[in-house]
């Protein structure tokens, strides 16, 4: 058994479902191949018709992008798990050009400490981006565990990211309130971390961020900006 995460923005193509759970294993295309089985809706947002990857869309095998290994044909175990996220620009994972040029936004208006951590866009849409955290020693507290601090300020770079993609640019905003919790520790992974707008306003926002590791839920956070 494998599963399947799905991105709120696909969700819409498996009945609202999260999580999918395929019988298949092996390698990536076999699961690929029971998910256009079962859900083609699904199937056909992330291959084309030829079964390839659709461009703009990354898939991820246990926490790992499937282009930087073996594509189509990484292994996958049983009891693994294959996240998929879209690159969604103005509703459609097929348009050519990224909403907003994260990266950019990142090196442009944010702390040399927080540019420290080396995060990186992964993914924005009309109201959520999903952030890179990638694994650093120096980001370890004692006992090996990535610090608190580091998925905090993660989550707090999302919520301006996913705000700035939905207002189409960067815009002056400042944390109100900022709650995390913690579900288990990070050893030696790095994390995605996707802040959706659950709330945008003409002078506030509010957000809902999950970082997971390895496809796992390892914190949540919501936050609350001001827009100046």
């Amino acid at each position: 058994m494998v599963t399947v995460l799905v991105p709120g923005a696909l969700r819409t193509e498996v009945g609202g479902e999260s999580k999918l759970e395929v019988q298949a294993d092996g390698t990536l295309r076999a699961v690929l191949d029971e998910v256009d089985q079962r859900w083609p809706r699904l199937g056909r947002r992330i291959r084309d018709e030829r079964g390839e990857l659709r461009r703009y869309v990354n898939v991820y095998v246990d926490g790992e992008d499937c282009r930087m290994l073996s594509g189509q044909d990484t292994p996958v175990a049983g009891g693994g798990e294959v996240q998929v996220l879209p690159s969604v620009a103005g509703g459609s994972v097929e348009q050519d050009a990224p909403a907003l040029d994260g990266d950019r936004t990142l090196a442009e208006n944010f702390a040399p400490w927080v540019l420290e951590l080396g995060l990186t866009v992964q993914e924005t849409g009309p109201d959520w981006a999903t952030l890179r955290l990638p694994w650093s020693d120096r980001l370890a507290r004692e006992g090996g565990a990535l610090s608190g601090q580091a998925l905090m300020a993660a989550a707090d770079t999302a919520t301006v990211i996913a705000v700035s993609a939905a207002r189409g640019g960067f815009v002056p905003m400042t944390t109100v309130q900022l709650s995390t919790t913690f579900q288990r520790p990070v050893l030696g992974s790095d994390v995605l971390v996707t802040a959706r707008l659950t709330k945008l306003g003409r002078t506030m926002a509010f957000a809902d961020i999950t970082m997971t590791a390895k496809g796992v839920l390892v914190a949540h956070a919501t936050t609350v900006y001001a827009l100046l």
